[in-house]
């Protein structure tokens, strides 16, 4: 029986035991109490003190104050959290706050886990930013205004991304290791080749450029892509202008050229000037020098294939770039979150407005031409150049698996000039040349499965091309003389990709082009007046197989074949291409194949863009032929501890080249050509020093064989890039050897001969030489919410006078001489925000 007592003290007993319960758990829950996050106290701040607060929502969610926070009021409250986060507290009017992050400058090393050797070539990027590259500075790299909860994002080619805090970051005593990373022989790039954003691929010998994250280059500052491509060894531009390119000995016209799948026919704005691709819409450029893969056809010679932004932006932004020829401007935006945005950009010169700049380009264009005398004076009352392009897109992601877009781009050029006669002003030439290029693709593309996707596209590409000249001798008209040229070509194309296994992938594609061309010739004094129209359907096929053996071998192996219905032949073109990998830093290379070309130009033996029917495109027909090329290449390729050396030897012959050897005879040749071409690049820190070499031979094969007009045997660069960013400083010594004196045929009636022309020299112009430099400097604001460039670029800076050719046009009796450009200063200002 238990006693009162005894029933009491249990009682009791219990009671304590609940009470001791409940305060424990409180005081449990007191002490586990979530902590709160900086901008959830920020609020409770401002309902109680009344107060408003201006920060970065997105940066400041992470931060985090400890349990138990607590303070007694406004300003004791903003100190303690000045203490425990990262960010200080500026008035920003009557109770009102600016919160502002508080950033360090992050220093460290980074050193192979393996040998301990410091590792020279990082790229970071923070948070969900874009990649960019970063320079050490005696060893040690410095990432500036960083945010302890910043994402930092570090990389290396053959090496394992490490992310991690910037706090994390600062906080190391010791070097970052970066670990070996599996990477399979077909992956291999060799990083920033020329500069920033342009990479050689290995697998597939192609050059791939990142415009978004293009380093500087001597003699330009606005990303013009002509001037970009230009500085790879094996390309070049031997009558110094930049869209004159020649890929190894073959013509800027045997080079495809394309963007976003549509074919482009001309070489630029004012008669190959400037690129008229506007750099801000284009996101990757890739450029084949050698042998073309076999899913491209239909010419001899290189490649250059743009594709535009193709990315539903985040949110909406607009970049405007000037400098002193063009201004622009581009907008990206997002229609519909993470499914339909829209890309339009555009540019053109300024109406009325002459630069020094333009001017050098007038100059260069139209010397020895009847615009000489005015060139000068571009943009005056009697001489107008306008110039602007246009290019849209439209993209719309279907689902994770399928895209399809829409891109558009629309080129024009116009030119008027007055010439008056200075004995008699009843006397004048009038002088117009129309350009107008426009462009579209449709396309669609999806992933089945991890191994096999497609794609298929649409493209049309029309090119119009008007060129008169008029002469008036008070209101009577005494001349009249007109050019032009129309091509239409559309396109229907299909691919497929097959990854058979982690080793093979079988790629097969089908395309149907539409060729369409009209030409009309009027000349009033030579009784002219006739038209030529041409038409061609083309059916092309490809497969290529792509092998990797155990990563020390690759082989792609390809067949192009292609039915030009006019002459109802097939033609089937191998291609190939080996790539050995004998350690992790020395490969060798080598291509060989072959190719037909059917649209074509007539060789030409003078570098005359402006002459009027040096711009015209034809088919083969009864009179000409197809373009038949065949390329062959070896070569190797060393990075290691900064340097890179990259040597090609390689030989191209192409034949059923047709000139035309006067108004009447067209005469069918070959077009050889040979050499080596040499890269070597060491890096120290944030300078890089680049060297190419190249040794060439280009000749014709007619009746004899003779060096081709723009045949230079030794081409040779020298590059110094300081990178101090924001401030970026690229300069480039040239040296070229001279060119072959071509001596024009004179007139039959004998007005002039080459014993009136004051012509010093027998078989080759003087060597040349040309110094040019560019720098730019960065800047933004604290929140980064736009950011600027300004840059000044200068091309020839020592004026240099620069021999390439005779004129092959009535040559003026004084001076005989065509030369490249001049003293060409250029002032570029772009933001982004």
């Amino acid at each position: 029986m238990i006693s009162y007592k005894q029933k009491k003290s249990a009682i009791i007993t219990v009671l304590l035991s609940i009470f001791f319960c409940i305060f424990y758990h409180n005081s449990s829950y007191s002490q586990n109490e979530p902590a709160l996050k900086l901008v959830d106290r920020l609020e409770q701040l401002k309902d109680v003190y009344n107060v408003d607060f201006t920060y970065n929502h997105t940066l400041l969610a992470p931060v985090v104050l400890p349990p138990n926070f607590k303070c007694d009021n406004l300003i004791h409250c903003l100190n303690a959290i000045k203490e425990i986060a990262p960010v200080k507290f500026v008035e920003n009017g009557t109770n009102s706050f600016m919160i502002i992050p508080v950033r360090q400058n992050v220093t460290f090393t980074v050193v192979d886990s393996e040998t301990e050797e410091f590792v020279s070539n990082v790229t970071i990027r923070i948070n969900s930013g874009e990649e960019r590259f970063l320079y050490p500075i005696k060893s040690t790299y410095t990432i500036k205004n960083l945010f302890p909860l910043d994402s930092v994002h570090i990389h290396s080619a053959f090496y394992n991304t490490i992310h991690m805090k910037a706090m994390d970051l600062n906080e190391l005593k010791s070097p970052l290791r970066l670990q070996h990373a599996m990477i399979h022989l077909n992956e291999v790039q060799i990083t920033d080749y020329l500069t920033r954003g342009v990479n050689a691929k290995i697998s597939d010998n192609t050059f791939q450029i990142k415009m978004e994250s293009l380093g500087l280059l001597a003699g330009e500052t606005d990303g013009d892509v002509f001037n970009v491509v230009k500085n790879i060894p094996g390309v070049h531009t031997p009558s110094g202008k930049p869209g004159s390119l020649n890929f190894r000995g073959n013509t800027f016209d045997q080079s495809l050229i394309e963007i976003d799948d549509i074919p482009i026919y001309h070489n630029g704005h004012f008669f190959g000037a400037i690129a008229p691709y506007n750099p801000t819409t284009v996101s990757e450029i890739e450029i084949q020098r050698n042998t073309l893969s076999a899913k491209w056809g239909g010419r001899v010679g290189g490649l250059i294939h743009m594709t535009t932004k193709n990315k539903v932006p985040d949110s909406t932004s607009y970049t405007v770039q000037a400098n002193t020829v063009y201004a622009g401007a581009t907008a990206e935006v997002p229609l519909v979150k993470d499914k339909l945005a829209l890309y339009v950009a555009g540019r053109s010169n300024y109406p009325g407005v002459n630069s020094p700049k333009l001017r050098a380009f007038s100059n260069l264009n139209f010397q020895g031409s009847r615009l000489e005398s005015v060139a000068n004076d571009v943009n005056s009352d009697y001489f107008k150049v306008g110039f602007y392009d246009i290019n849209s897109k439209l993209i719309y992601d279907i689902n994770e698996n399928h895209k399809t877009t829409i891109s558009y781009i629309n080129i024009q050029n116009r030119l008027s000039a007055v010439l008056e006669d200075s004995d008699d002003k009843d006397n004048r030439d009038f002088r117009d040349l129309y350009l107008d290029n426009w462009g579209m693709t449709i396309k669609w593309e999806g992933t089945f499965s991890d191994r096999l996707s497609a794609q298929a596209r649409v493209s049309t590409s029309s090119l119009y091309i008007d060129n008169k000249s008029e002469g008036f001798s008070a209101d009577v008209r005494s001349s009249f003389e007109k050019y032009s040229n129309t091509i239409n070509d559309t396109r229907f194309i299909s691919e497929v990709q097959l990854q058979l296994n982690e080793n093979t992938t079988l790629e097969t594609g089908y395309t149907l082009t539409d060729y369409n061309l009209r030409f009309d010739q009027r000349n009033d004094e030579n009784s002219v007046d006739s038209r030529r129209d041409q038409n061609a359907l083309t059916h092309s096929t490809f497969i290529s197989y792509n092998k990797n053996w155990n990563d020390k071998v690759t082989a792609n192996l390809g067949m192009h074949a292609d039915y030009f219905e006019p002459n109802k032949r097939f033609y089937a073109d191998p291609r190939l291409s080996v790539n050995i990998s004998l350690s992790d830093a020395l490969y060798l290379k080598t291509s060989a194949g072959r190719s037909h070309q059917f649209i074509q130009k007539k060789l030409r033996d003078d570098f005359d863009d402006f002459n009027d029917q040096s711009q015209f495109w034809y088919l083969p027909d009864a009179t000409t032929s197809v373009l038949e090329g065949y390329q062959a290449m070896i070569g190797a390729i060393y990075n290691r501890s900064g340097w890179l050396f990259d040597v090609e030897l390689y030989s191209r012959n192409t034949k059923n080249v047709t000139v035309q050897t006067n108004t009447s005879t067209l005469e069918e040749g070959k077009l050889k050509s040979k050499g080596a071409d040499l890269f070597i690049k060491k890096r120290w820190n944030n300078f890089e020093s680049l060297f190419s070499y190249s040794l060439s031979e280009v000749d014709t094969e007619f009746d004899t064989d003779l060096p081709i007009f723009f045949d230079q045997r030794h081409i040779l660069h020298v590059t110094g890039l300081w990178h101090l960013d924001p401030f970026n400083l690229a300069v480039t010594w040239g040296y070229f050897s001279g060119m072959p004196v071509v001596v024009p045929d004179f007139d039959e009636d004998g007005n002039t001969s080459q014993n009136s022309l004051d012509i010093a020299y027998t078989e080759r112009f003087p060597s040349m030489h040309q110094f040019d430099v560019s720098a730019t400097y960065g800047f933004t604001n604290t929140k980064k919410s736009w950011k600027g460039i300004v840059g000044l670029s200068i091309v020839n800076l020592f004026d240099q006078d620069n021999i390439v050719n005779i004129f092959q046009n009535e040559p003026p009796v004084d001076e005989p001489y065509r030369k490249t450009i001049g003293f060409a200063p250029n002032l570029q200002f772009s933001i982004h925000f």
